[in-house]
């Protein structure tokens, strides 16, 4: 099967990684508008990390910025990159310089396990919550537009219908919700949009973790 041109991944919390296959800016913009229409929640305004590879060097830098601008992605930094030439294209495009995405833990402070939070209310639209190094614990829904986010596991006693995010910066993590009909999920940099969830477990309760390079959900 041929690699798709654009692969996106989740990282760190509110950034995506994406990974760019192909040295033509045309085919890359059919790519995108492909995705756009497949994964339209996913195009609103979404911060990218670029993982760079050597099929970069033959594209003008700045003007795959602004493309993927068109497309209301925005490239904060630029990781992956092996040699001088490369750092020199990055900087010409005036991109920020990032290091190896394996390790890019290691600039941020060591994690530190905290109380659960818990929120007493639904999370309504545009609303974002992240429990940092904890749980995180709703009373209530995560209404569509809103967006949660915990370092450890999510438990939603109501109805998970916008995006979640369990295990953004630990191996370990899962989703709780009692009912399922959410727009994005993620747990440990494995997600899927609304269109790819198993339909057999929308409407109901279910647990979803991550297993090797897929999201598990088990129905509770």
């Amino acid at each position: 099967m041929a690699q798709d041109i654009i692969e996106l991944r989740t990282g760190q919390f509110s950034a995506v990684f994406i990974s760019i296959h192909s040295s033509s800016l045309t085919a890359i913009k059919r790519a995108l508008a492909k995705k756009s229409k497949t994964s339209p929640s996913l195009f609103k305004n979404i911060e990218v990390i670029l993982q760079f590879n050597p099929m970069l060097e033959k594209v003008n830098l700045t003007d795959l910025k602004a493309l993927l601008a068109e497309y209301h992605i925005h490239v904060i930094g630029v990781a992956d990159w092996q040699n001088h030439l490369q750092r020199e294209l990055i900087l010409t495009a005036d991109l920020p310089i990032l290091g190896n995405i394996d390790n890019l833990s290691e600039i941020l402070p060591e994690p530190r396990s905290l109380p659960t939070k818990v929120i007493t209310h639904s999370v309504i639209d545009k609303q974002v919550i992240y429990a940092k190094n904890s749980d995180l614990i709703i009373h209530g829904d995560v209404e569509q537009g809103a967006e949660v986010a915990a370092d450890g596991n999510i438990h939603i006693y109501g109805e998970l219908l916008g995006r979640a995010m369990a295990g953004v910066n630990s191996n370990s993590g899962a989703i709780y919700t009692q009912y399922l009909d959410a727009e994005f999920l993620a747990v440990n940099s494995r997600f899927l949009h609304k269109e790819k969830i198993p339909t057999e477990f929308l409407y109901r309760s279910v647990r979803i973790f991550a297993e090797k390079d897929k999201l598990v959900f088990i129905p509770f």
